[in-house]
């Protein structure tokens, strides 16, 4: 692969120094748009620290596999995230943008993964500086674990969707929330406390930061180089108004995240019904009574079946 040469004559060029933060005003909103603000202050991703310390151990060892490597880094959302953003980066200028783990780490090699995951160590967005903090953001990483685990579980049963796409977008669902925290910690206090009288998150969010995590989410994985599939598929809360490939991504994140919420809320997989999914999950979807049920069950065993894997 004329592509890997590179990586090897130059390991360090574009590695060494990943800290992804926003520089290149060309590709930012207007300066006083809230999402220009918010990726201007906060441009690199966070990684969970003992993953790296187990991608760093993985990497080292002589009988470790790509498989292996794999399973162990699909659990961090942002050590994720830096993958295929570098595997996407102008510097390999490859034909066909990466959208899975796999292939990123069969592109990256497991020099370029450890070089990566050390170099991004440091960062760790899922701690905060005081316990509220942390514990919002360690709420968001369990949520958005359990919601890649449903998508990829829903996905072996829509053969539109691609599993691992499917599984990318849902561990990246919710990571303009940790940007918005990380930009500024006690407006997001504020936040939480209108959602606790009622309200959408994304409407609070829209209100006190004038954006939400969704629009800030999908500009930084533009930013980082995302596939355009993973850019828009990040968008699961509006609904779909136009034909996209992206749309069966989309309304797959989306009724995986309804059904990890409704279980996080003490709802069975049984009382998730057809009724209670909005029309544009059901039309994107196709989806009857019958696949509904079918879905749900897929997503669920999807998440009981990883629990070993999480643990």
């Amino acid at each position: 692969m004329g592509n890997r040469r590179h990586l090897s004559e130059n390991p360090s060029r574009s590695i060494s120094r990943l800290q992804f933060r926003v520089t290149q005003a060309d590709h930012l909103p207007d300066k006083d748009d809230p999402i220009a603000k918010v990726l201007a202050k906060v441009g690199d991703i966070a990684v969970l620290p003992q993953v790296v310390c187990q991608v760093v151990e993985v990497t080292g060892s002589e009988s470790a596999s790509v498989k292996k490597l794999e399973r162990t880094i699909l659990i961090d959302p942002g050590l994720s995230a830096m993958l295929l953003t570098q595997a996407n980066s102008a510097y390999y200028a490859l034909p066909k943008k990466v959208t899975s783990i796999r292939e990123a780490v069969m592109f990256l090699g497991f020099k370029g993964v450890r070089q990566i995951a050390m170099a991004v160590g440091v960062f760790d967005l899922f701690m905060g500086k005081t316990d509220c903090e942390s514990l919002r953001r360690r709420m968001w990483w369990n949520q958005s674990l359990e919601t890649a685990m449903v998508c990829r579980g829903m996905a072996d049963f829509l053969p539109e969707v691609n599993a691992d796409e499917a599984y990318t977008c849902g561990l990246l669902h919710l990571i303009g929330k940790t940007i918005l925290d990380r930009y500024d910690p006690n407006e997001y206090l504020r936040v939480q406390n209108v959602v606790e009288q009622g309200a959408p998150d994304v409407l609070a969010e829209r209100a006190v930061f004038g954006c939400d995590h969704l629009t800030v989410a999908s500009a930084a994985a533009q930013m980082w180089g995302f596939p355009e599939v993973l850019i828009e598929g990040l968008n699961y809360f509006t609904p779909v108004l136009e034909p996209s490939p992206a749309n069966f991504l989309r309304a797959t994140t989306a009724f995986s995240c309804r059904i990890v919420r409704s279980l996080a809320g003490g709802k069975s997989a049984d009382e998730i019904s057809l009724e209670s999914l909005p029309g544009w999950i059901v039309d994107v979807l196709s989806l009857t009574d019958n696949n509904v049920r079918a879905l749900v069950h897929a997503g669920v065993e999807g998440l009981q079946s990883s629990s070993s894997f999480v643990a």
